[in-house]
């Protein structure tokens, strides 16, 4: 009985002191590192492909950075298409010329307005560079015209007729004759005879007034 004892408190023993030995081992022993993970980086191409769209932010959000850039240009400034140039206002016409301390003027009519000018002053967008006695010279940007009177101008006009019709006469085409005179319509006789009398009345009326003013002061006079 003895025997088996002994024995099991031998392996007891013998299994104590491995159990202390590998105690005692694994304090004294130094604490080996252990083997750090390789990093590796991936390449520019696999980050490419690896770009994921939802992990930046949406272009929205540069909107406004865009819009208050300072380094933006203007737009550029829509060209406007050049419209015709207005016509140049009308010629002034010329009504008459008159001499005045020994200097000629030139009455010209300007829009229906007439006025007196003298050489070098300005009218209807030109100048009055000379005046004659039946015309001037009307001179505008680089063109110098020459204006006639108008009475010249309307008697110049009546020459040809009066030529065609001694041409008629000489080859034997008689001239019209111009018509008896129509007489006047009966509402301008009356029109002229409501005038006449109103004149008569008005007539009367200061010779009566006159008459009776000479009478008062006569009265007057008298003692």
């Amino acid at each position: 009985m003895l025997k088996p004892i002994r024995l099991l408190n031998i392996l007891l023993g013998l299994i104590a002191v491995l159990m202390t030995a590998t105690l005692v081992r694994t304090w004294v022993a130094p604490a080996t590192p252990a083997p750090s993970p390789t990093v590796t980086k991936p390449l520019p191409e696999a980050e490419a492909l690896d770009y994921n769209p939802t992990a930046r932010p949406p272009l929205v959000q540069f909107d406004v950075l865009l819009e208050k850039n300072p380094f933006k240009q203007p737009p550029p400034m829509p060209v406007r298409p050049l419209g015709a140039s207005p016509p140049p206002p009308p010629l002034p016409t010329l009504v008459g010329t008159i001499l005045v301390d020994q200097e000629r003027r030139a009455i010209l009519s300007d829009k229906g307005k007439a006025n007196i000018y003298t050489t070098g002053q300005e009218v209807a967008g030109g100048i009055v560079t000379e005046i004659k006695e039946d015309r001037i010279i009307f001179k505008r940007g680089d063109t110098a015209r020459e204006i006639m009177l108008k009475a010249a101008i309307e008697s110049t006009s009546a020459v040809p007729a009066q030529a065609s019709a001694s041409v008629a006469d000489r080859a034997g085409v008689p001239a019209k004759l111009p018509g008896p005179s129509q007489p006047p319509a009966p509402e301008e006789v009356s029109g002229n005879e409501e005038m006449r009398r109103r004149r008569d009345e008005r007539l009367r009326e200061r010779r009566e007034r006159l008459e009776q003013r000479r009478s008062a002061q006569q009265g007057m006079r008298q003692p």
